[in-house]
């Protein structure tokens, strides 16, 4: 475990929790417009989201804390970053599949993101931790190197927001942003795990990643177009208007 611990670089280290971090945001900012076309978009939809996703990020700082403590940190973080990465490509198959079906009340609201969105904002959240363990050689130095890591999640979390909520969502639609946002993820896992893991990605995780990623594609939106703005179902009885979606 010593060895895992002393090639992660202070720069390495930043980058990787101010990744993480963002990544979490873009899956914060991006569900909103996911749910959209089946909750609504309101007040009750961002507390449900913005609620969800702290309880994952709360769930992940624990467990990724304490794995780290039980296991060797290197392969764990290229376990964290994989798993975020595969976990938020299934969040859209999970959305198309539970959204129609599940009302659109504050219970409807928490249980849609929490189906969709807990558990690769709780995975991508136990990086932080993961990488303390991994930067903490000397006791004396606790604080420099928790406030050091801390400040760059932070940093990570406010661009990931900003260039979420003012560039991405004017350019890309928000199924193929999710799709990216995995794509990142996983790439960062397995760079990490051929850097610092004690075992290297196997066919298994291969497998893995190409199901997820068919998943991801696989369902069809309710939306035909989307604008900056949000996401919204319409139906016009004009016949020689299909029924269909504009995402407004």
């Amino acid at each position: 475990m010593a060895g895992a611990t002393s090639g992660l670089s202070l720069s390495w280290a930043r980058l990787l929790v101010a990744a993480s971090s963002a990544l979490v945001l873009v899956v914060e900012i991006v569900a909103g417009r996911l749910l959209a076309p089946y909750v609504g978009v309101s007040l009750d939809t961002f507390t449900g989201i913005i609620g969800v996703i702290l309880a994952g990020i709360a769930l992940g700082a624990w467990s990724g804390g304490w794995l780290a403590d039980q296991r060797a940190p290197g392969q764990l973080l290229g376990i964290a970053f994989i798993a975020g990465g595969l976990l938020t490509w299934i969040s859209l198959p999970v959305v198309a599949a539970f959204g129609p079906n599940l009302g659109d009340g504050p219970e409807a609201i928490v249980m849609l993101t929490a189906l969709g969105f807990f558990l690769p904002s709780a995975a991508l959240s136990s990086v932080p931790p993961i990488v303390a363990k991994m930067r903490l050689h000397d006791v004396a130095r606790t604080g420099s190197v928790v406030g050091g890591l801390s400040a760059a999640s932070t940093i990570g979390a406010l661009a990931g927001t900003f260039l979420t909520g003012f560039v991405v969502v004017r350019f890309l639609p928000s199924s193929v942003t999710i799709i990216i946002t995995g794509a990142v993820a996983l790439i960062f896992g397995v760079v990490i795990l051929f850097r610092y893991g004690s075992a290297r990605p196997g066919p298994g995780t291969a497998m893995l990643s190409v199901a997820a990623l068919a998943l991801g594609f696989s369902p069809v939106s309710v939306c035909e177009f989307e604008t900056e703005y949000a996401r919204a179902s319409t139906w016009s009885p004009t016949a020689k208007i299909r029924p269909g979606s504009a995402c407004i």
